[in-house]
């Protein structure tokens, strides 16, 4: 059970005096009336009082719960278990996943987009198959160092590590006549091996909780969510890749009663940049503690949420009792950042004299005068998003709605100087400010038919930009290649790029939801990588054939806000191919139909199969085929 003040439990405590003088009111009541010579009350005031009785009794009821509830709510709201960790210095949680998966023709057809990229990466030998598994110890640690203050770890050992990676090439392959890395059979790891792209262990979050009389106080660097995740989401999923992570301090204060319910206040504040770093003047690089070495390019976050959340088990409680339960919130986000040094982005601590891969002899941060190398960012963005959820005894409808007005006063801030044209800036324009106008939103409803089967449907959208390309890999056409900045930007047709730098475009409109949220196995999920410039409806089915098997299926029809986006969109002039008066294409992307049984006949094992198929529609141009994949997973969770 969550930590209760004093100040939390005064009203429930009060409630139960009053109930205590009542019920014995009515005991000596009941006590007296044999001996009472008293004329028997008429039947209609007995029964009045009766009511009024039984109604007072129950609005104690509801007054004590209410204050339970609230003090959970503010625990389950903030992410923080249910119940006060016990008198336990270590608990472990987490999980262990193999999955191995099959895609075929996601790339759609075997020509590229009028950039040069294919849509999807293709097999080495030029097929459209590609296959593999992979694996991932997450270990979530807590260290409880009383009741009131812990720590909390996110820890992955083997995180998505290939299987069959670190293949060992034995200890005499010199001339030997075997071939070692078919005949091996063990594995082996080093930190040179250059056939991995990431390390062994990967400790990602570090974070510590206080509960304290007024409120629970969180700091380090910890997960994000809110909502239903199209904004923040810390992807907490078995078969998810990504989530978002964040260096802040939070205090969620206990709840406080307004006119429109108990609510929960949580003021936030994120580091998102840290700017130019200097090693430590004695010990050097990698030891002792780095130093800030300039308050200028600090980039910050404040934040504020507020909300009132049930429980889950308040929210079984209403159900059992045929109550509603409404649900909701606002979380905005208001994030800054004053100036850059790009030769920071560019080089690290390399770009120091002092430092031990510096060869060049030049500080990189100053001038031969000693002035600061750094450029005006002037960048600022304003997030707002809403969450609503209202649950019935077999329905459910939740949404969010989120939107972006942001400015960035030099958009070529980040570029070293020695790779910006005579206007200083990148692509073949001298564009600097740049406006942000974004907004996106998901509606969901769901349905209980029976025990056994529910269906829901699911419409989500995103804003889009006019721009080629659907904006989710912004740097595509923009590549840095160690000297500088290749500003051939992508050609109407292409599947993606930066959606901004044209003459009179300095605009980026395109919202995308975070990564973490899946809708789709194949189009949004593999090819496209987040929903962005296109709205999409998903109607679902779950069937729950016996316990411990479901069955998941669901169609996704997705459609491009712009047909310019697309790589449908093409010139009708080809001496004209980046005029925006000469583009046309098609904005219907595509219709896919997904299912996954799911096995979970006992506590701690989980296991998935997933099938879909993704038919391309005329917004992804001419001479495209179906697309489909196979993938099943195994897990153990603790």
């Amino acid at each position: 059970m969550p930590c209760l003040t004093a100040h939390a439990l005064a009203p429930a405590l009060r409630g139960l005096s009053l109930a205590a003088l009542l019920f014995g009111v009515a005991r000596a009541q009941e006590a007296q009336a044999p001996a009472a010579a008293a004329p028997e009350t008429d039947p209609k005031i007995q029964a009045a009082i009766d009511k009024a009785v039984e109604k007072a009794k129950e609005d104690l009821r509801n007054e004590m719960r209410a204050e339970l509830q609230g003090a959970q709510s503010a625990a389950e709201f903030m992410g923080t278990v249910a119940e006060q960790p016990k008198l336990q210095l270590l608990e472990l949680d987490g999980y262990y996943r193999v999955r191995w998966q099959m895609l075929q023709n996601l790339n759609l057809r075997n020509a590229p987009d009028a950039a040069g990229w294919y849509y999807f990466p293709k097999s080495l030998h030029g097929g459209n198959t590609l296959d593999g598994g992979n694996m991932r110890l997450r270990l979530e640690p807590t260290i409880n160092a009383s009741e009131m203050v812990r720590v909390k770890m996110q820890i992955d050992v083997l995180d998505n590590y290939a299987l069959g990676s670190d293949v060992s090439l034995g200890t005499n392959s010199a001339g030997s006549p075997y071939p070692l890395p078919f005949y091996g059979d063990t594995r082996s790891y080093t930190n040179t091996d250059t056939t991995n792209d990431r390390p062994l262990i990967t400790p990602k979050r570090v974070w510590g909780e206080v509960q304290t009389p007024v409120g629970l106080l969180s700091f380090g660097r910890m997960p994000s969510s809110w909502g239903l995740g199209i904004l923040a989401n810390a992807g907490t999923g078995l078969d998810q890749d990504y989530g978002d992570t964040v260096d802040r301090i939070q205090f969620a204060m206990l709840p406080v009663g307004t006119p429109l319910g108990e609510l929960v206040f949580v003021p936030i504040i994120d580091f998102d940049i840290a700017g130019v770093q200097m090693a430590d003047p004695h010990g050097g690089m990698g030891s002792g503690q780095p130093l800030d070495a300039d308050p200028k390019d600090h980039g910050y976050t404040y934040a504020l949420k507020i909300a009132r959340l049930d429980t889950d088990e308040e929210v079984r409680r209403k159900k059992e009792r045929g109550e509603q339960s409404l649900n909701y919130g606002l979380y905005y986000n208001y994030r800054t950042q004053s100036y850059v040094y790009p030769a920071w982005l560019d080089q690290g601590y390399c770009g120091y004299v002092n430092s031990s891969c510096n060869t060049t002899g030049q500080d990189q941060y100053q001038d031969l005068n000693g002035n600061p190398l750094y450029n005006r960012r002037a960048a600022s963005g304003h997030f707002l998003s809403l969450w609503l959820r209202w649950l019935g005894p077999r329905v459910r409808v939740e949404g969010e709605l989120v939107g972006l007005y942001g400015n960035v006063g030099n958009a070529n801030a980040g570029v070293p100087t020695s790779s910006a044209n005579s206007s200083g800036s990148v692509g073949s324009s001298a564009i600097d400010h740049i406006s942000m106008r974004q907004w996106g939103y998901v509606l969901q409803t769901e349905f209980q038919q029976s025990s056994k089967f529910s269906w829901g449907v699911e419409l989500g959208a995103a804003s889009g930009d006019s721009a080629p390309g659907m904006g989710n890999q912004p740097d595509r056409g923009t590549n840095y290649d160690g000297t500088n900045y290749l500003s051939v930007l992508p050609n109407y047709g292409s599947l993606d790029g930066p959606q901004w730098g044209r003459p009179g475009d300095n605009n980026i409109d395109n919202f995308r939801f975070n990564p973490a949220y899946q809708i789709d196995l194949i189009l949004y999920r593999r090819i496209l990588g987040q929903v962005t410039d296109s709205w999409y409806l998903r109607p679902s089915l779950r069937w729950d054939i016996i316990p411990g098997l479901t069955l998941d299926t669901a169609a996704v029809y997705a459609q491009a806000m712009y047909a310019q986006s697309t790589p449908s969109s093409s010139s009708v002039d080809p001496t004209e191919a980046n005029s925006p008066l000469s583009r046309k294409g098609a904005r219907p992307l595509g219709l896919e139909l997904d299912n996954k049984l799911t096995l979970a006949p006992t506590t701690g094992f989980v296991g998935w199969v997933d099938l879909g198929f993704f038919q391309p529609l005329a917004g992804f141009g001419p001479g495209t085929s179906l697309a489909w994949m196979f993938d099943f997973g195994l897990a153990v969770r603790f």
